[in-house]
């Protein structure tokens, strides 16, 4: 007897630096895996090597790729896409269930899990007839991801950057940020300033001072309060550093009627 023919899948490269192979080490258990790295080639691939599954592999997603992969799911709706990503936001995996992608992991995936997807996506790769096309609902990408591919020094302090976006109201430790991104302190430092051009404590003073503009703005707290709400435990120092960045005084950005109220608790005091 001759032995059964593996499905084919083709494993899209959407990473922006080296990745470790053994995911797809583990997809070539299940399927004959053609790796292939540039995206604008994907249709040209696709009809010369006729494959039963897609898989997309990510790490930080950007608006560009995404694009370009729910184009090929909407020219091949048959083909089921297995979404690979280590950047994982709730809307982004929402986006990709309205997008029709088979399933979404995110990155490490364990081995039974992948497994499980596998051998899932190959009972449909080794069916007689194609699947059943499901509608392909309008998908609007997520507008906090990046248009263009990510650079590799930049991809990989993004978990440094979303640790402060979620917890710059918080107490932030250099070291903490460093662990997300898996460095040492040393190199955390040396990288952010390299990639960025300033150190990572200044690059959280500015989303601080960003986040007290638009809070001002709104005219809903004081200052004291505005101080406390993006993280400055103390108001002398939160007026310095909002003046070092903006060149005015905090009371500036409030609404007249506000600065009146801030001037009248001022006076009770």
């Amino acid at each position: 007897m001759g032995s059964t023919l593996k499905p084919l899948l083709l494993w899209f490269d959407c990473t922006t630096d080296a990745q470790d192979a053994e995911l797809r080490v583990q997809c070539a258990r299940v399927f004959e895996v053609a790796h292939i790295t540039r995206l604008e080639q994907a249709p040209d691939d696709i009809e010369r090597l006729k494959p039963s599954v897609l898989c997309f592999d990510f790490d930080q997603p950007d608006q560009n790729r995404l694009r370009a992969m729910q184009a090929i799911k909407k020219a091949y709706p048959k083909l089921p896409i297995l979404m690979l990503t280590v950047g994982h936001s709730e809307s982004l995996a929402v986006w990709a269930f309205r997008a029709r992608m088979w399933n979404y992991l995110v990155k490490p995936v364990s081995r039974t899990e992948l497994a499980e997807n596998l051998s899932a996506l190959a009972r449909i790769g080794n069916r007689a007839s194609p699947p059943r096309v499901a509608q392909l609902l309008e998908a609007i990408l997520p507008d906090d991801l990046p248009v263009q591919p990510v650079e590799s020094k930049v991809a990989q302090l993004q978990p440094a950057l979303h640790y402060v976006r979620q917890h710059y109201h918080d107490k932030i430790s250099a070291v903490v940020a460093a662990e997300h991104c898996g460095v040492t302190r040393f190199e955390f430092s040396r990288k952010f300033h390299a990639a960025f051009g300033l150190t990572f404590r200044e690059y959280l003073s500015r989303v601080r001072i960003t986040e007290a503009r638009r809070l001002l703005a709104e005219g809903r707290l004081s200052i004291t309060e505005v101080a406390y709400a993006v993280g400055f435990s103390d108001g002398s120092h939160f007026a310095h550093m909002f003046k070092r960045y903006t060149r005015v005084l905090p009371s500036r950005y409030q609404p007249t009627d506000q600065r009146t109220a801030d001037r009248r608790r001022s006076q009770q005091a």
